[in-house]
């Protein structure tokens, strides 16, 4: 695998996409099951609702972030450079 050097704003950005994604999948499992819905003995709260829709918004931003940098511009392995990316952000 090729040695890469990261602009700090990248690794931020992907370690803000693992805050993101952590934050969605509490927002998640804070809903009611699927079959209480549909039994109609539970509904999704304004504010679950809120909450889930932020989470989502913020993980896509990250996402843009991530992947709308400049620095992939010259990449030719994406994949391998988005792997070496998550194991440099992981510390």
């Amino acid at each position: 695998m090729a040695d890469y050097e990261f602009p700090p704003d990248l690794i931020a950005a992907q370690q803000a996409f693992w805050q993101a994604e952590t934050r969605v999948s509490a927002a998640y499992a804070a809903l009611p099951s699927s079959v209480s819905i549909a039994a109609q003995e539970a509904d999704v709260t304004e504010e679950q609702q809120r909450e889930l829709d932020e989470a989502r918004a913020e993980q896509g931003r990250c996402i843009d972030a991530i992947y709308g940098h400049s620095w992939w511009d010259d990449i030719a392995d994406k994949y391998a450079a988005k792997v070496a990316l998550q194991k440099a952000a992981k510390g």
